[in-house]
């Protein structure tokens, strides 16, 4: 395996999807965690609507370098049908998302679980990094299963 193979070729087999789905995840945690920041700390907007945001910025930019780039090919070919699947399985993943956000940024800034390296008012962030690796497996794996499988796997079920 190769840089090229990597970055330029097509995706040969899964463990190049699984790294290409890793600079994915990092594109989309970028957009997303930069919303977040943005909105909470210049904006002043309430955690779970900046994280929603933020969430749905991801997305966006996960679907489109999914679809065109970290994966071979998906065993659905309508792409309303991709779509939606792809937003059902978000959805789940911003749910799981804003519950761990929520329980850093409420129970565990109360309880003042880092004690004074970490402000309260800044749980939140910790709790949108545990979220996104626990959101990033969620993600990959239930794509992988539902939209990215390759077709002969389909097929032979």
């Amino acid at each position: 395996m190769s840089i090229r193979d990597i970055f330029f070729n097509p995706a040969k087999n899964r463990m190049i999807e699984f790294i290409r789905s890793l600079f994915v995840g990092a594109a989309a945690f970028a957009a997303d965690f930069l919303t977040l920041a943005l909105l909470k700390e210049l904006g002043d907007i309430n955690t779970l609507v900046a994280s929603t945001l933020g969430f749905v910025v991801g997305v966006t930019v996960n679907y489109l370098l999914s679809n065109f780039w970290a994966f071979r090919s998906s065993n659905v070919d309508n792409a309303i049908m991709r779509f939606t699947i792809f937003v059902l399985i978000a959805i789940i993943g911003l749910i799981i998302n804003n519950l761990i956000i929520s329980l850093f940024d409420e129970t565990l800034a109360d309880m003042q679980l880092f004690g004074e390296f970490i402000q309260p008012k800044r749980y939140y962030m910790v709790g949108k990094i545990v979220a996104t690796i626990v959101v990033f497996f969620w993600n990959f794996f239930s794509r992988k299963l539902l939209l990215y499988r390759d077709k002969k796997d389909s097929e032979q079920e």
